[in-house]
């Protein structure tokens, strides 16, 4: 507020300009009409900017800017009359000892006109410095989720086109095709499917459940085929769930962080939980049990998966680690195109 002062000030004096309220006082009264003046301004600019923020934090959205000026303007005009009748009768009953209607209504009607004016002036310079700082947010924050979009993809790619991915599945392929030639063939399609979904969803911000779930069961028919029954998979994804959204490939990169880091073999079988909880978020959890050699590396997938789902939602992405259990809870999101 101190820092105001001299706008304060200033406001004073041009208020008694341009109103001429300076014809009616002498040069003391011109030096009180200034000070009344300023003081207007201070009650008026400190209790509108309190307003303002009280809207702001209850509808913050850029999608919510029309409905948050509405409110803004209803409640400041209100705020004014009030400030402005109240301020009137202050400084009749400091110039006269006591305030008559007459004295009150008549001053009120010369101070609420440029009030008002200098309100919405105020009030529209900094909803326009919000609305524009918001609107730049807004599209950073959209040119940042297409990087971490991309980098998801990058990342994805990456961890299938490695030699191990490709020898591991190039051997899986090998070793079926004289035993079962139908399985294959499932299998061949299977990993073109893994492929195509990666491709097509580039530039998607989310896809339903259900779409994430289509290829993260490729995904596993891949995994499933490889490791047999030392893999267990249990899904428990009512379909009312479905059409709620996720991150594209988010499903996809926790398989392949399980798979990575924990051992998979018939004394050591690995189990991955699939499953929603309180009908809201998506919990992706497996039993801890860690290769020795193998570097702690999913911080980076984590990582971007948390800065997508930030910057789509503003809701966090839970990592729980247990003695026995490591888990990542995904929020479920309920529009296409979560408000930021």
């Amino acid at each position: 507020m101190l820092k105001r002062l001299p706008v304060y000030i200033l406001s004073g004096f041009l208020v008694v300009y341009f109103f001429n309220l300076s014809d009616q006082y002498t040069e003391s009264g011109y030096w009180m009409s200034v000070l009344y003046s300023s003081l207007f301004t201070l009650v008026l600019w400190e209790g509108n900017e309190f307003v303002v923020r009280l809207l702001r934090r209850k509808y913050p959205q850029y999608s919510q800017t029309s409905q948050r000026i509405t409110t803004e303007i209803g409640f400041c005009a209100v705020y004014t009359v009030v400030a402005v009748f109240g301020l009137s009768a202050l400084i009749i009953l400091l110039n006269y000892g006591n305030c008559t209607m007459d004295n009150l209504l008549r001053d009120f009607s010369i101070a609420l006109k440029p009030s008002l004016i200098g309100t919405l002036i105020v009030v529209s310079i900094q909803e326009a410095i919000y609305f524009f700082g918001e609107w730049r947010k807004t599209i950073l924050e959209a040119e940042q989720l297409k990087k971490e979009n991309i980098a998801s993809q990058f990342e994805t790619l990456k961890n299938q086109v490695n030699p191990h991915f490709l020898f591991n599945s190039l051997n899986t392929l090998i070793s079926i095709i004289p035993e079962d030639t139908r399985l294959a063939i499932d299998f061949v399609q299977k990993l073109s499917n893994v492929y195509r979904y990666i491709l097509q969803n580039n530039d998607k911000e989310v896809v339903t459940l259900a779409e994430e779930m289509k290829i993260a069961q490729a995904y596993l028919f891949l995994l499933k085929t490889r490791f047999g029954e030392n893999l267990q998979v249990q899904i428990n994804i009512p379909p009312v769930h479905l059409q709620k959204f996720v991150a594209p490939l988010t499903l996809q990169m926790l398989l392949e962080n399980a798979i990575k880091h924990n051992v998979v073999s018939s004394e050591k079988p690995l189990r991955i939980d699939l499953y929603v909880e309180k009908d809201e978020v998506l919990v992706v959890k497996n039993n801890l049990q860690r290769k020795s050699g193998v570097s702690d590396s999913t911080q980076t997938g984590l990582a971007n998966i948390s800065q997508r789902y930030k910057l789509l939602c503003q809701r966090t992405v839970e990592v729980i680690v247990t003695a026995s259990n490591f888990m990542v809870v995904l929020p479920l999101l309920s529009v296409q195109h979560p408000e930021r």
